[in-house]
């Protein structure tokens, strides 16, 4: 009888565990092939004319599941297509995924801005920037607690500034612990404030981020994406998408072409997250040729779907290239 009962309290111990299980959160995340959208089909232009493409200039995303429970984990490392990763590498100071969400929404509306400025640049128009705003200061940073996200920044000691690129040189004219003075626009108000520069990487800083603010654009473009996609890696398919579309030459040239990249107002292509996950939504869709940041390369040994050919890109002239030229798509490197 007693065993019996001992049994019977094991099972009840089993049944409880099981179902808690159940319901653990554990500390990783998901990730998964998401949705592609070709960007030529979204883009809206006004105050230029446009040109028609026979091909399609793909957008590529991930599926980021951050609710994983201990079963669903057990299901997600038996398959090929997911990749589990630490929380905190995509959710760092415990941040929940509504504030990752409104950054990621605020990164992809930056990305086409600096897209539409990187493409009009390209195809003739002189676009330069009329003003600073500082987009992150760093935590524990000089600057943290004396400038603030959203400031713009109007001077630095006493000489008025329009670029993040002359905001820079005023800042590395300093000598490690030297202050440099700021005058900045903060809520309709004028601030001065000094912060003493520290050295990061053998160059005196402050610890802030910054980004170029543009007048209003002479042509104006818009990109209405769907599935809820955010964050900057669609600045490569956004730019050559603008350029096609204000452009007689049809870049794709019946292409169907993928990619995935970060861009920045020199037209330099920054390393993304979550590129083997692209990888497979493109082979997927039966697409063929991917572009690639050369930065990503070495992420995705291995792991790239037999067929699918990967074509390597440091900038958007390196893209238009390959675009333009059979000659060079013909040797273009991969990865």
């Amino acid at each position: 009888m007693r065993q019996r009962v001992i049994a019977g309290v094991g099972v009840l111990a089993l049944i409880g565990l099981v179902f808690a299980l159940n319901f653990y959160r554990l500390p990783v995340v998901a990730l998964s092939p998401g949705p592609m959208e070709d960007v030529l089909a979204r883009l809206k232009v006004e105050g230029s004319r446009v040109y028609d493409s026979e091909g399609k200039l793909y957008l590529t995303s991930v599926g980021v599941d951050d609710n994983v429970r201990f079963y669903e984990a057990l299901l997600d490392m038996a398959n090929r297509d997911v990749e589990l990763v630490p929380r905190d590498q995509l959710y760092p100071d415990e941040q929940d995924s509504s504030e990752i969400d409104r950054e990621n929404a605020a990164l992809m509306d930056r990305s086409k801005e600096t897209a539409t400025v990187v493409a009009l640049r390209e195809v003739g128009y002189d676009i330069e920037p009329s003003g600073v705003e500082v987009t992150q200061v760093v935590s524990g940073a000089p600057a943290d607690g004396k400038l603030r996200r959203g400031d713009r920044i109007a001077e630095v000691d006493g000489r008025a500034v329009g670029s993040t690129e002359e905001v820079r040189k005023a800042i590395t004219r300093h000598e490690v612990g030297e202050r440099v003075r700021f005058r900045v626009d903060r809520d309709k108000t004028e601030k001065t404030v000094a912060v003493k520069a520290e050295e990061v990487d053998g160059q005196p800083r402050v610890g802030i981020l910054l980004r170029d603010l543009f007048p209003e654009l002479p042509v104006k473009v818009t990109v209405e994406t769907e599935n809820n996609i955010g964050g900057p890696s669609a600045g490569l398919m956004f730019t050559l998408s603008i350029i096609d579309k204000l452009t007689a030459e049809d870049l794709t040239a019946g292409r169907r072409i993928a990619g995935t990249g970060a861009i920045d107002l020199d037209g330099r292509v920054g390393a993304v997250g979550g590129v083997a996950e692209k990888l497979i939504a493109v082979d997927r869709q039966g697409v063929d040729t991917f572009l690639i940041p050369a930065e990503n390369c070495d992420s995705v040994r291995g792991r790239v779907p037999d067929g699918l050919r990967l074509v390597k890109v440091s900038t958007i002239k390196e893209a238009l290239r390959f675009l333009r030229d059979p000659k060079v798509a013909a040797t273009a490197p991969g990865c």
